[in-house]
């Protein structure tokens, strides 16, 4: 009892945070749309309306509610007052198929959904199939379901007072499911106040920067950052797609500061023909992957004078686990300083840690750490292996204590006897001038069992050849490491997760042609 006292006593929880938001910084703007503001004096009030009406429907800290919506001001309040109540969010992936959202809801089990109008008939198709919903609430006015704008005016009263504790949990974000279902990664209350605590120190973040929202607020990009922004009293933008035009007038007119700017989006906001009638000047910084196109970044960098910071994390650990830093004009190092508050080995299949410069997984352990998988002790069993989670990554330790991204180890290519790590064959096609992005996949072959494949995005008005992508490669890497089929396709043609990563497995499943064999 006494243990539980003081756990209680010393523990955050992000319920507080969005509190303490509402009290310290009422008068700044909290959240903005390309329709409106919001100080956070108003977000707090429709927040409290929020927090009343859900628990006039009934439910109560420890109950779930599940959410498919874009980036939206209501999404912010409903991770705000079910904070407060101690109610988690199961955060929908509006990407996925619909058998794929059936089955993230079987698992969850929610007792309500709220859902954004665009995506009503996708939540339609799920009522037979999600028999623990009994409350069907819509953000815009449809067709079968409850208006949330009525929800919120039929609050009677204050919100009621709820001993939440860190150890509750606080939502629950679907991985991508490429190698099979997805799996829902529980965070508890705690662990997304430390998460939004370590976003807001290593950004160095204040109440004057303002953050683009337009990643979604079911990935650990967006949540993370309206965390780091609530703590620090500034913006939160949101937006509900990636369009760089809207990007442009939201910076101008709310003065924004950071974002994520991830492959896709990225070239997007380089290569826009419009982005110099916009004031951009306030942007100081944004976070991606350097390692999947260091010339691109480069590009960004100058042309838009900011620093990059170059990104490596997950939904199980928080995104910010390893990041490196380049300033304006500067080639990407993709050398990763590890971040506060996570302790991380690279170990081998042995779970021995490895020397310096040798290729080990990254296990991590810490704070900001999920809880498990929702409804899945055997794969929550695996990934704890040791006591430590283990992420899938192979990274590399440098003398000085940086780390190196090396590939996720389920990509590694087999090719006669060799190891082939996808992501150094991207490093080096990327080096191309004439290339925008690269993504290197194993395929059967009945000779080497498996072959190098490139997929390969040449950058506006270039031009290059499979021969002479190979030809650059030999010059750079092991003759074993060359890709012996290039494939090109334009920035449109790849398959990308909501993150903007490309969808690796789905190139894969497409195979070769002879045309492709260089």
């Amino acid at each position: 009892m006494t243990a539980d006292l003081v756990a209680g006593a010393s523990g955050a929880t992000i319920g507080e945070v969005f509190g303490r938001a509402f009290r310290l910084y009422a008068d700044r703007v909290a959240v903005t749309s390309e329709h409106g503001r919001w100080t956070y004096r108003e977000l707090g009030q429709r927040v409290d309306s929020l927090a009343t009406a859900v628990t006039e429907l009934g439910l109560t800290r420890g109950d779930r509610v599940a959410v498919l919506s874009e980036t939206r001001p209501e999404y912010v309040e409903t991770y705000a007052a079910l904070a407060r109540l101690g109610v988690t969010v199961v955060a929908l992936n509006i990407r996925l198929h619909t058998d794929e959202l059936a089955y993230c809801v079987e698992r969850a089990k929610p007792i309500a959904l709220l859902v954004s109008g665009g995506l009503a008939g996708q939540a339609t198709s799920l009522r037979d199939r999600a028999p623990s919903i009994e409350h069907w609430v819509c953000f815009d006015p449809a067709e079968g379901f409850a208006d949330y704008s009525a929800l919120l005016a039929s609050a009677t009263g204050p919100p009621p007072v709820v001993d939440v504790q860190p150890g509750d949990l606080h939502n629950v974000l679907y991985t991508s499911g490429t190698t099979g279902r997805p799996k829902g990664a529980m965070i508890t209350q705690g662990a997304a106040a430390v998460r939004g605590l370590r976003l807001a120190q290593w950004f160095r973040l204040t109440e004057d920067d303002g953050f683009i929202g337009w990643l979604p607020l079911f990935h650990c990009g967006g949540d993370e950052s309206l965390y780091a922004t609530m703590l620090t009293g500034g913006t939160y933008a949101t937006l509900r797609k990636a369009d760089a035009e809207t990007m442009f007038r939201m910076i101008e007119r709310d003065r924004l500061s950071w974002t994520l700017l991830l492959p896709g989006v990225l070239t997007d906001f380089l290569h826009h023909p419009r982005r110099a009638d916009h004031d951009l000047s306030t942007l100081r910084f944004a976070i991606g992957y350097a390692n999947m196109m260091p010339g691109v970044v480069e590009q960004l960098t100058t042309s838009c004078g900011i620093d990059f910071s170059d990104a490596f994390g997950q939904t199980e650990t928080s995104y910010l686990l390893a990041h490196g830093w380049c300033h304006p004009g500067e080639t990407p190092s993709l050398r990763k300083m590890p971040t506060p508050l996570l302790d991380v080995r690279l170990v081998d299949g042995n779970g021995d840690e490895v020397g310096v410069g040798r290729p080990g997984e990254c296990v991590v352990r810490g704070p900001s750490v999920m809880s498990g998988y929702l409804d899945d002790p055997e794969a929550t069993a695996e990934v704890f292996a040791g006591g430590w989670l283990h992420t899938g990554d192979v990274l590399a330790r440098g003398e000085d204590g940086t780390l190196t991204f090396v590939d996720r180890a389920k990509y590694l290519i087999k090719t006669g006897g060799e190891n082939v790590y996808p992501a150094e064959v991207e490093l080096a096609i990327a080096g191309h001038d004439a290339v925008q992005e690269a993504c290197v996949f194993g395929v059967p072959d009945e000779h080497w069992g498996e072959a190098v494949k490139a997929v390969v995005v040449r950058r506006p008005d270039r031009q290059v050849t499979g021969e002479e992508i190979v030809s650059w490669c030999r010059e750079r890497l092991a003759g074993y490491k060359r890709p012996r089929y290039v494939q090109f396709l334009t920035e449109e043609e790849l398959p990308r997760s909501a993150t903007g990563k490309l969808q690796r497995h789905e190139l894969a499943a497409r195979g070769v042609t002879d045309g492709e064999r260089v």
